[in-house]
C-alpha cells in the first residue's frame, strides 16, 4: 500500500518532468503541507544541556515550592495584617514627638549646613582658579609662545620623518627571498 506522501511526490515529479510549472508548484506546496513538522522529542534540550555539563544533574527547585517557605510567608503576611491594628497608635506617638517648631528648626539647620557646604565648594573653586591663572600667565608671554610653537614644529617634522622610514621599509612578505 502506497502512502499519501508517496502519491504527492509522484504527482510533483510527473509535473516537473512534463514541464507543467503551475501544477508542479501546487503539488510541491501540497507535499510540504502534508509533511509533519520536525520536532525533537520531549526533554531533548534538557538532555543536551546535561550532557554538555552546563546544568547540574539535580536542577534547583523553586524557593516557593517548599511547604515550610510557604507557611513562613503566610505567617509573615498574617503578622503584617495584625500589626495594622497598632499602626494608628504608633503614628500618633511619632506625631507627638514632632512639632511645628522642631520641623522649622530641622529645616533651618539643614539650610545652614547646605549653605556652609556651598561656601566651602566656592572657596575651593576660587583656589583652583587662582592656581590656573598662575599657570596660564607665563604661557601668555611671547617667548614662551615661541618656544611652544617651535616644539610643535620639531615634533611634526620628527613624525613626518618617522612615518617615511616606517612606510619605506614595509613590505608584504616577512622574509626576503
Amino acid at each position: 500500500m502506497r502512502s499519501a506522501d508517496q502519491d504527492l511526490i509522484d504527482r510533483w515529479l510527473a509535473a516537473e518532468q512534463g514541464d507543467r510549472a503551475d501544477e508542479a508548484e501546487a503539488a510541491l506546496a501540497a507535499l510540504f503541507t502534508a509533511l509533519q513538522p520536525l520536532q525533537p522529542p520531549a526533554g531533548f534540550a534538557d538532555r543536551v544541556m546535561l550532557r554538555a555539563g552546563l546544568v547540574p544533574e539535580r536542577a534547583r527547585r523553586s524557593l516557593f515550592a517548599s511547604l515550610w517557605v510557604r507557611g513562613g510567608l503566610t505567617l509573615c503576611l498574617l503578622a503584617m495584617g495584625v500589626s495594622v491594628l497598632w499602626l494608628p497608635q504608633t503614628l500618633r506617638a511619632f506625631a507627638g514627638l514632632l512639632s511645628v517648631g522642631s520641623l522649622v528648626r530641622i529645616w533651618t539647620g539643614s539650610l545652614v549646613t547646605a549653605c556652609r557646604w556651598l561656601g566651602s565648594a566656592l572657596g575651593l573653586w576660587d583656589f583652583l582658579l587662582t592656581v590656573g591663572r598662575a599657570l596660564a600667565t607665563p604661557l601668555e608671554t611671547p617667548a614662551v609662545a615661541l618656544a611652544l610653537v617651535s616644539c610643535l614644529l620639531v615634533s611634526t617634522l620628527a613624525f613626518r620623518f618617522l612615518r617615511g622610514l616606517i612606510t619605506r621599509d614595509r613590505s608584504w612578505t616577512y622574509v626576503n627571498s
